[in-house]
């Protein structure tokens, strides 16, 4: 078979791969080695050599796990110049031995041209190459010609690498999209580091891609800011971040932490959606004076009076007395609450001394303040009563105290209505929701961190008489102990070690105040709440953003009280605001339907342009009743499609039982598809996504903007069917 003018450019390009590949071993090698003398660096014993292995070994580690991630698609890009260069484009830089390039990281500014050039303004390229790898074999490749006549020598073939891209078949997971990150995208990811980047764009338009890939942009560009104090990246839901998960590794970045908004704070998970009602009203920053003033109010089981006897004399404290020395602690506590012991014990000694002169204590037994406060303090009475009034407080029992409705409406005051309250209280029975998160973030918030053990039980003791054998009294507990011949020299661990452990006493502790980073990336930015804001704004005072939204598809009503929180968090730093107008996930058919939607919801927007044709106009059924009708199609779907099949029913709607369908048939609610996008949708019940909010018929918008390939519809209600296939 004489080979074609395609075989002939596969096999050449093939030869430069290998290569590359070759020269990726050696490096390899040389991390290992550097890995190695690294951990041989510590046998010395000193202090100079585990400083040299802490950097030696984290240095090499993150080599060694960047060109590991390399090795699938490690070239996927080359570039012919006017002058008559050649640059090869991949996911990491390799160089030869001599230090000449083989292949340009495709973050480093040599690499932007494969990005930004257009025929319109070719920036020098005369044809951009993508090559398609499987492996280390060079399998495809797509030009396109840029100046086509400034290098006749130049061959074209394939029919352009990014309208090829978008047939592809998903696999359930984002993938990266390095290799055809396209002009206007490119401008996101490449915008300046020091202020806050808000990207906009409608379904598809790769909001979320492309904000993935200014991470990894960030981090090589300037991985000594930002790698050192961390990257946030915030989805709306698990099934989101296991979604995008992949996608920061595969380019060879993996050291973001990757959370949705109901695992955000360590040790609390969201299971469940409040009802619309309900979220409206958790959501709302008034719900920050309402647990303040829960924190402010006695904790259930409380003692009512405080009762010593010095000298004969009975000193007591009534409830009133003991509410005014309350209000005076959380007067000066000041987001320290769990902290405040000594200042709640020194006001209550206070004023038990003052009841004492008040009742003729000194009549009866001349006495000073000095000697009546050490002998009340240390009275076991006293310390009992202070651990039961003044406890050590963790933001769940604060908001589980709200299930209680008295405690609830003394909190709210006049801001809820009866029914209002009810709903709250028995919402805090059950299971965390998303919004819940974001209260029980803002209650630690004013309660502070819980107390720590001292290093030292002898220096604490010393220093701090709460502490009785080892064991401080109003908190119950065990302060650690050090022996004094205890060796001073502690080894040494690398970043990475130490980061890991951070993350450790995080889990452990949900106390602790929240982690600052250095970069925060907000995705579905537009549905976050106030309350929502403030929790993301605790963990990013000094940070720069990146912040995906599309306000077509909010779901938070308040658009104003959302935006004035969201300008707190983000702070003064410098916005440059970016849009994305092309829609690169769906077929011309699906975005009709979408374009429909969206039309009914927001009349004002503008759908985004979508590019590729599929051919397969989506199915719009109507059907008497749903029985077996869910089943049917969804098989039908995963018989048309390789990929994955997303089968999206209204918020609240049982799964239908789906016997027999492959595991990439995936079942979900409006609310969860947010963000995902499947090869075929099946979309059940239009109508009650649409009804489920006053936002809903956003929540459908969103809906059938999933697809990549088919849709399909099912609806009991003709209206709808009408509505969505374009004839009513």
């Amino acid at each position: 078979m004489v080979p074609t003018v395609k075989d002939e450019q596969i096999a050449a390009e093939q030869a430069r791969v290998d290569e590359a590949y070759a020269r990726l071993e050696e490096m390899r090698a040389a991390a290992r080695r550097m890995l190695e003398e690294g951990y041989r660096q510590a046998q010395a014993g000193t202090k100079g050599s585990l400083v040299d292995r802490d950097a030696m070994v984290h240095q090499a580690a993150v080599r060694s796990r960047a060109l590991d991630v390399a090795e699938e698609g490690l070239v996927f890009g080359r570039l012919d110049l006017v002058g008559g260069e050649t640059l090869y484009v991949g996911r990491v830089g390799v160089r030869t031995s001599e230090h000449d390039s083989l292949v340009i990281d495709w973050r480093a500014p040599a690499a932007e041209a494969f990005y930004r050039a257009t025929p319109e303004d070719p920036r020098g390229v005369v044809r951009r190459r993508v090559l398609h790898c499987r492996g280390r074999k060079v399998v495809d490749l797509e030009d396109d010609l840029l100046i086509p006549d400034a290098r006749p020598d130049l061959t074209s073939v394939g029919d352009g690498a990014f309208l090829a891209s978008l047939a592809r078949s998903r696999e359930g997971v984002m993938r990266d999209i390095v290799a055809t990150i396209q002009r206007e995208q490119d401008e996101v990811i490449r915008a300046a580091a020091d202020g806050t980047v808000i990207v906009q764009g409608g379904p598809g338009t790769g909001k979320t891609a492309v904000a993935l890939h200014r991470v990894a942009y960030l981090l090589f560009r300037h991985r000594r800011r930002f790698g050192s104090r961390g990257v946030l990246i915030v989805g709306p839901n698990p099934r989101f971040t296991a979604y995008i998960e992949r996608v920061l590794p595969s380019l060879g970045e993996g050291g973001a932490t990757l959370r949705s908004l109901g695992d955000l704070v360590p040790g609390m998970e969201a299971a469940a959606h409040d009802t619309p009602d309900l979220a409206r009203l958790k959501g709302a920053p008034t719900m920050t004076r309402l647990l303040r003033r829960a924190v402010q109010d006695a904790p259930p089981g409380s003692p009512d009076e405080l009762r010593t006897v010095y000298r004969g004399v009975v000193v007591a404290l009534d409830r009133d007395a003991l509410d005014r020395v309350r209000r005076e602690v959380h007067r000066s506590a000041h987001g320290a609450v769990n902290n405040a012991y000594p200042r709640a014990a020194d006001l209550l000694l206070a004023a038990l001394w003052e009841r004492f002169l008040e009742v003729g204590g000194l009549d009866d037994a001349p006495t000073t303040r000095k000697a009546f406060t050490e002998r009340v303090r240390d009275e076991r009475r006293f310390v009992e009563f202070l651990r039961a009034w003044w406890p050590v407080r963790r933001p769940a029992d604060v908001l589980r105290s709200l299930a209680d409705e008295d405690r609830l409406r003394r909190a709210a005051g006049r801001t809820l209505t009866d029914r209002q309250v009810k709903s709250l209280a028995e919402s805090w029975q059950g299971p965390w929701s998303y919004l819940d998160i974001a209260l029980l973030d803002e209650a630690g918030a004013i309660l502070g961190p819980r107390p720590r053990p001292a290093r030292s039980a002898r220096k604490r003791k010393a220093e701090d008489p709460f502490v009785i054998d080892g064991v401080n009294v109003f908190t119950g507990e065990q302060v650690e102990t050090e022996d004094d011949d205890e060796p001073t020299l502690r080894e040494l661990t690398t970043y990475v070690e130490r980061r890991e452990q951070a993350m450790r006493r995080d889990d452990e502790d949900d106390e602790d105040l929240p982690v600052e980073y250095a970069h925060i990336v907000v995705d579905e930015a537009q549905d976050l709440s106030p309350m929502q804001w403030r929790m993301l704004g605790r963990r990013g005072r000094q940070a720069t953003w990146t912040i995906v939204a599309d306000p077509a598809q909010s779901a938070w009503e308040d658009s104003a009280a959302a935006g004035k929180a969201m300008d707190t968090a983000l702070g003064r730093r410098p916005r440059h605001a970016f849009e994305l107008t092309t829609n690169y996930r769906n077929s011309t058919e699906i975005a009709e339907v979408a374009a429909r939607v969206l039309a009914r919801a927001v009349p004002e927007a503008r759908p985004a342009r979508a590019v590729r044709a599929s051919g397969h106009h989506p199915l719009i059924r109507h059907v008497p009743a749903l029985d077996g009708h869910v089943r049917a199609e969804a098989a039908a779907l995963a018989d048309a499609v390789e990929g994955t099949v997303g089968v999206i029913l209204p918020v609240g709607h049982a799964a239908p039982p789906l016997p027999g369908l492959p595991d990439r048939v995936q079942i979900l609610d409006a609310l969860e598809a947010k963000g995902l996008e499947f090869d075929a949708a099946l979309i059940v019940e239009p109508g009650e996504i649409a009804d489920y909010s006053r936002m809903g018929l956003r929540t459908l918008y969103v809906a059938v903007s999933r697809a990549t390939q088919r849709l399909t519809v099912l609806t009991t209600a003709p209206a709808w069917q009408a509505l969505l296939s374009g004839t009513g």
